[in-house]
């Protein structure tokens, strides 16, 4: 390359190429910008500049967290758990904030303890706020969605609930709803639901018992038998409620049948059965 001005063949200085004669710039040299915005960008890898290119956000974080001690560290792990079992239901915002509030008051009141795990305390405080606001899931469900034991979750939820003063929670059930979104599941007509939940009310003036999903498929499944043809079974029963053992279904059906000390409920109608009427009663 020559000077445009002298005609002399023009020389390399660090960035660009000059005239010797009358140091005139004729071009800059390309290669070195590369070469540093290589350098530049290597060195934001190596994490000298912590900026908006992949992987920074996680640098950012990880500077933060290093800062927090001990129990910090645990009560935001703590916050995303309760935020992760919210969410798995669908959780409206104050239930969530319920959620978090009862862990703080818990959490002050130091009823937790080592071996309770922070997924185990979430869960139990996520079924306890799902009964307080009405929504319609059973401990089966919730103990298979956040897979957490079922028995884990009725014990700790309980305990909560006496610590919070919230036992009236577990002494009321929403069981309108829990029936109509299972006997959706199956198909069923609203006199079915009807049936089902006047069958259960009368039911606990013989002897309470607690909705569990076992419980519930029961009745579902007494009611069915009542129908003038069945067409559901105790299988598809089970299935709705996510129950492993159709057997199971039979048996809470049976234990039904032996509180109402009917041996069939051939020929009957639930209303017939809540009014004392019973087969071997009917004229033959």
């Amino acid at each position: 390359m020559k000077c445009d001005e002298c005609n002399v063949d023009v020389v390399r200085n660090d960035i660009h190429y000059e005239c010797p004669e009358c140091g005139l710039v004729c071009s800059d040299i390309l290669e070195n910008e590369v070469m540093l915005k290589d350098r530049h960008k290597d060195n934001n890898n190596l994490g000298s500049i912590i900026g908006k290119e992949k992987g920074s956000y996680k640098l950012r974080r990880l500077a933060v967290t290093s800062r927090m001690s001990s129990e910090e560290r645990t009560m935001k792990k703590a916050q995303f758990y309760c935020n992760t079992s919210a969410s798995e239901f669908s959780m409206c915002e104050a239930s969530k904030l319920t959620v978090k509030e009862y862990y703080n008051k818990l959490k002050r009141k130091g009823v937790f303890t080592t071996k309770m795990g922070l997924e185990e305390r979430t869960a139990a405080l996520t079924y306890l706020v799902l009964r307080e606001y009405n929504y319609s899931y059973t401990l089966l469900e919730v103990s298979k969605r956040l897979e957490i034991p079922s028995k884990r979750v009725s014990k700790l939820s309980r305990l909560f609930a006496r610590t919070l003063s919230k036992s009236y929670v577990f002494s009321t059930s929403n069981i309108n709803s829990l029936v109509e979104k299972f006997c959706l599941k199956l198909d069923k007509s609203r006199k079915f639901m009807y049936d089902c939940v006047h069958l259960y009310n009368y039911l606990e003036t013989i002897d309470s018992h607690y909705p569990t999903s076992s419980y519930l498929a029961g009745i579902i499944y007494f009611v069915e038998t009542t129908q003038p043809t069945k067409i559901t079974t105790q299988k598809e029963i089970a299935e709705a409620f996510g129950i492993k053992e159709a057997k199971t279904v039979r048996n809470n059906y049976k234990n039904i049948m032996s509180k109402l000390h009917i041996k069939s409920t051939f020929g009957l109608t639930v209303e017939d059965i809540i009014e004392g009427i019973r087969w071997q009663d009917r004229e033959v």
